[in-house]
């Protein structure tokens, strides 16, 4: 029960913040506003700036947890030396090329829908790469389901330890931070939104959250711990709206960060400093 449930847990992280990393990269290198109003396109996708772009996000968490269930009774299969590669190659083959439904980029697609050519092959770059990382990442937790840390070398271990856990925050911020948009009413149309400016919100105190358990996570008490990321987080929520956006939000930038700071010290490797001397040699 206890491996099922790590497995199901990781896996819903795991396809939520690949989801929205590629997302993020894919929509800043492609126009996807342009390919959006474009003809046939514009009946077939919502608008770009639309609510429903902006609250996708918090749906990926649902999708993620579909994807741990379905996967689950196979966790066993997907952890032999080649299960990433087969999960990837499942994923793309019913996933992406051969859905039942008429998707762009699968094969009822080509056939039976007016979505132009190009269209098709738009979206494939950043869909290969979101499932390709998704299948390693999960293969490597279900090749390892005591943690992968113990198949690296002890510094990549440690890396990758604290990156997986501020994704585990990231998680948080964005729940939180969408919540927080409708409680307000704010215009989560605005086109801004889902600019790489706005978005940098949210990957800043990501990347702090890693260096933050890479430094302190080892050397802290747990509730200190917890203070430690809080108060660097609300600082750094601070710097970056008024240094970068301009209008910084003083209620957001002081709840936004405490679901995270919480997360984090669950999900990170913490122990409480020992307070026994060591023995005189």
């Amino acid at each position: 029960m206890r491996s099922g449930t790590a497995f199901f847990v990781r896996t819903t992280a795991i396809h939520f913040v690949t989801y929205f990393f590629a997302g993020l990269v894919a929509s800043s290198l492609l126009d996807y506003r342009w390919a959006f109003e474009q003809p046939v396109i514009r009946d077939y996708m919502v608008a770009f700036a639309s609510t429903a772009v902006f609250l996708g996000p918090a749906l990926q968490v649902v999708r993620g947890m579909i994807f741990g269930l379905v996967l689950l009774p196979f966790r066993h299969s997907i952890a032999t030396r080649l299960g990433w590669l087969w999960l990837w190659a499942l994923v793309v083959g019913i996933g992406i090329l051969s859905t039942p439904a008429a998707a762009p980029s699968s094969l009822e697609g080509l056939v039976y829908t007016r979505v132009p050519l190009w269209y098709h092959a738009f979206g494939l770059p950043e869909m290969l790469v979101q499932t390709f990382i998704f299948s390693v990442l999960v293969w490597a937790y279900a090749r390892y389901p005591r943690g992968i840390f113990s198949a690296l070398p002890p510094v990549a271990g440690t890396i990758v330890g604290a990156v997986a856990s501020a994704a585990f925050a990231f998680i948080g911020y964005a729940v939180v931070s969408v919540l927080f948009a409708l409680a307000l009413g704010a215009n989560i149309s605005d086109p801004s939104n889902l600019t790489l400016r706005t978005q940098g919100l949210f990957i800043a105190p990501f990347l702090l959250n890693i260096v933050l358990v890479l430094v302190l996570g080892r050397r802290l008490w747990k509730p200190v711990f917890v203070s430690v990321v809080y108060v660097t987080n609300v600082i750094a929520l601070l710097l970056y709206q008024w240094i970068v956006l301009g209008t910084p939000s003083v209620i957001y930038v002081v709840l936004a960060p405490l679901v995270p700071a919480v997360i984090l010290a669950t999900t990170a490797r913490i122990s409480r400093p020992s307070m026994v001397a060591p023995p005189v040699v």
